[in-house]
């Protein structure tokens, strides 16, 4: 399953597991569509019109929600893009805002500034895309340094995908000796999305995974995956993907091991 051309990330080590997961960069030197899939995770973006190596004006910022569906983004050439995927459980404390309101929509431009002011600094003119991109990873650093993340949370967002999103919210509850609505209002408030959906998402990139990277039949990928069958797996798949198993897309701008 190939990387559009133009783009690159950086994976994060796991010891800086509370803060940023990836930072990448993303440029088109010519028009086209692409295909993003849902990953469960927030995004800070910059976008910009560029000659290749450097950011033009303006520079604007978008900060993306957590999505359960795909969706096609139109790239014009001479666009870029350096963004930041962070980690889940960390997005609320660093952003500073209710992320169910953004789920599988998002923030750009004056909207995104005046609900968090401290972006306005990303904006400033910048003499590279390396730079800007680095100003972008420094901000949420800097940001994450006096925070404080909830390890419960992360414990609980972390038993979903070490099952692969295969265990029942009460399952959960039980494993960790808590009431099953506690466990659904931590989730949603550190991802912005539901238990369900979360774990809706792990399975879905665990069968990417199995059809790509293993290599698996669609039935086989479906029973490794946990779902009932495999008419659950392609419904699955053409509700959060747009695709059935049987003919996945060329270009997909994701599938990290989740």
């Amino acid at each position: 399953m190939p990387i559009p051309r133009g783009y690159s990330e950086v994976l994060h080590s796991s010891n800086d597991r509370f803060s940023v997961e990836a930072a990448w960069t993303f440029f088109a030197d010519k028009s086209y569509e692409h295909r993003v899939l849902p990953d469960g995770r927030c995004d800070i973006i910059l976008h910009f019109h560029s000659d290749g190596s450097k950011p033009l004006d303006p520079i604007s910022v978008i900060i993306a929600g957590a999505a359960t569906r795909s969706h096609i983004v139109t790239m014009e050439a001479g666009t870029g893009y350096v963004g930041v995927r962070l980690r889940p459980g960390s997005a609320r404390s660093i952003l500073g805002i209710t992320l169910k309101e953004i789920a599988n929509q998002g923030l750009g431009g004056d909207t995104a500034l005046a609900q968090i002011p401290a972006l306005a600094g990303l904006c400033a003119s910048s003499q590279s895309i390396k730079e800007l991109s680095d100003r972008l990873t420094s901000f949420v650093a800097e940001r994450f340094r006096n925070l404080q993340i909830d390890p419960l949370t992360i414990a609980l967002i972390d038993t979903l995908h070490t099952t692969g999103g295969r265990l029942a919210i009460s399952e959960i509850a039980l494993l960790h000796g808590m009431d099953v609505r506690a466990v659904h209002r931590r989730i949603v408030r550190g991802t912005g999305l539901s238990p369900k959906q979360m774990a809706m998402v792990i399975q879905f990139h665990r069968a990417l995974r199995l059809l790509v990277n293993e290599r698996l039949d669609i039935p086989s990928a479906a029973f490794e995956a946990g779902y009932a069958d495999q008419a659950h797996m392609t419904r699955t798949f053409r509700h959060m993907g747009g695709f059935s198993p049987a003919r996945l897309p060329e270009l997909v701008l994701a599938g990290f091991p989740i």
